[in-house]
């Protein structure tokens, strides 16, 4: 809010008293939220651990422009708003979603991304464990889905952006987590790793990396048909500082 209440000078208020903002060509901004979150494909077959995919979480839309098309939760800036507080809004009344984690992504200017008129969108990356969350007017779709979708406006482009950026900041922040239970075992938290960075990982070296940032629960898993696994938590106290993978000891072989 800086600057808003200063006192201005008599040069100034002459300025603004014959300044004329209709001059110039109306601009609306909005916010769009890629919402992602790490599925649990579950598996009838008691000899195969169940997988995971990452998901982003999709609306569609009921109104013209790209109507009956799927597209991200988004909505324009109200004049008294901050971007926080669309987007607070936003992932409220049409998702459901309040209190997750949230960064500023990108502003996508193009001219022509949207047929009603300019605007600029200033999209945000939100992260949410999905299993520990509810959602209303929205579906959860897989990337590889969602690749293979023609998503309104430039919302593909925007999908690609947040993956991108997942991809650069899971080696220096621990932003993983907040994708993640509260309790995961070393090789559930090794695979989505591997689904944001695209690739394999050597499990002992991933283990010797990450070890640093797990809590022992002491306890194990107990599922038939399968060797048991040590149950971790992420050490909260450590939220932000340092680097998960900040070294390439894990990288794929």
């Amino acid at each position: 809010m800086s600057g808003i209440s200063r006192v201005l000078d008599e040069g100034e208020r002459k300025f603004l008293s014959r300044y004329h903002p209709e001059q110039y060509a109306p601009i609306s901004i909005t916010v769009d939220a890629i919402v992602v979150g790490v599925a649990k494909d579950t598996t009838d077959n008691y000899r195969k651990l169940d997988r995971q995919s990452l998901n982003i979480l999709l609306v569609k839309r009921e109104q013209y422009p790209y109507k009956g098309r799927y597209s991200l939760p988004g909505g324009f800036v109200g004049e008294k708003e901050t971007f926080e507080d669309t987007l607070k809004r936003v992932l409220s009344d049409k998702t459901g979603l309040s209190d997750i984690y949230s960064e500023q992504l990108y502003t996508f200017g193009s001219v022509e991304r949207d047929p009603r008129m300019r605007i600029v969108s200033c999209a945000y990356i939100s992260l949410v464990d999905i299993g520990r969350t509810s959602t209303a007017g929205a579906q959860w779709f897989g990337i590889e889905e969602i690749r293979n979708m023609e998503l309104a406006f430039d919302h593909n482009q925007m999908i690609e952006e947040a993956l991108k950026r997942l991809r650069g900041k899971i080696n220096y922040t621990d932003i993983v987590f907040h994708m993640m239970p509260e309790e995961f075992t070393i090789s559930e938290l090794q695979e989505v790793y591997e689904l944001i960075l695209g690739k394999k990982l050597l499990p002992a070296a991933f283990r010797r990396t990450i070890s640093d940032k797990l809590e022992d629960t002491g306890r194990m898993t107990s599922n038939a048909g399968h060797r048991p696994s040590r149950i971790f938590r992420y050490k909260e106290s450590l939220q932000g500082m340092g680097a998960v993978g900040g070294s390439d000891d894990y990288q794929s072989q």
